[in-house]
């Protein structure tokens, strides 16, 4: 598979995410792909690795209450051969008027057209405030 088609493939993905149009994200994964996210399991059940199929749940259940608006400012993509590097910086506001501010680096594997894996990098304190869980001053 080509740098670009990697490329067109990790776009797409992020267009889905930033719409948050999770069947068509869950379309873009391979069978047993899995996504992996940043921080100790024992601090947040949405880290550590998942089935990338389940990680529509946990989509659902952070943003499906719906969002008064939405947007992911794709900072920077770096591709390489079926590695795909994503920075950018989410934000939107909840329709019960919450604020969600972040920053995030993903890095996808695509092969054959699809998504193999997700490694995704966030500040977990940021999504903390965002679902009204203290963050410690430290």
């Amino acid at each position: 598979m080509s740098t670009e088609e990697s490329r067109r493939v990790a776009i797409e993905w992020y267009k889905c995410l930033e719409e948050l149009r999770v069947d068509d994200l869950m379309a873009l994964a391979a069978p047993g792909a899995t996504w992996w996210v940043s921080g100790l399991k024992e601090v947040s059940k949405f880290t550590g690795v998942l089935p990338y199929a389940d990680r529509a749940d946990v989509i659902k259940e952070l943003f499906g209450g719906g969002m008064k608006s939405f947007k992911f400012n794709l900072l920077g993509v770096v591709a390489e051969g079926d590695t795909v590097v994503l920075e950018g910086s989410p934000s939107g506001e909840s329709k019960d008027g919450r604020i969600y501010k972040n920053d995030f680096m993903v890095k996808l594997v695509v092969k054959d057209g699809k998504i193999h894996s997700v490694r995704e990098y966030i500040d977990l304190f940021a999504l903390f405030k965002f679902m009204g869980v203290p963050v410690p001053l430290l």
